[in-house]
């Protein structure tokens, strides 16, 4: 046998360290793919609560919820603290639908303080996501408008 054969053969690695570097490699592309699958779909299935519209009339707060999520929700409560009203937080219970896409108008009765024309609110929002059952709240930011 030509030596010059032997000598190429030599650094070459052997079938069975090929084929398991290719199995590893396929394996690991794979649970990558199922990672990235489960993140997305459960980060998709749930809702995203904004406030669009925050109107003081009288004694009462209007305050509009959107719904800009994937799936439905049920509000249960609607806590709101305003700096200009004191450091007391008024609030509603509500035990409303919000439906993907959808708005709910809740009226909550402002007990202490009164509410100026550009005043920052945070807003506690209490639901329940319809897809998983489970509950959470929200913190939604707003300024109020007074006409």
């Amino acid at each position: 046998m030509p030596r010059g054969l032997l000598e190429k053969r030599r650094g070459a690695l052997p079938p069975i360290l090929v084929v398991l570097i290719t199995m590893a490699a396929i394996v690991s592309a794979a649970l990558v793919t199922w990672f990235m699958f489960t993140t997305t779909s459960s980060a998709v299935k749930q809702p995203v609560l904004q406030v669009t519209d925050a109107y003081y009339v009288g004694d009462t707060l209007f305050l509009t919820i959107r719904n800009l999520g994937a799936v439905d929700a049920t509000i249960f409560n609607v806590t709101v603290s305003c700096a200009s009203a004191g450091s007391s937080a008024f609030g509603t219970p509500v035990y409303k639908a919000l439906p993907r896409g959808g708005s709910l108008v809740v009226q909550i009765p402002v007990t202490s303080g009164k509410l100026s024309d550009g005043d920052s609110c945070n807003a506690v929002v209490t639901y329940t996501n319809t897809a998983t059952g489970t509950q959470a709240t929200s913190n939604l930011g707003f300024r109020v408008v007074v006409p």
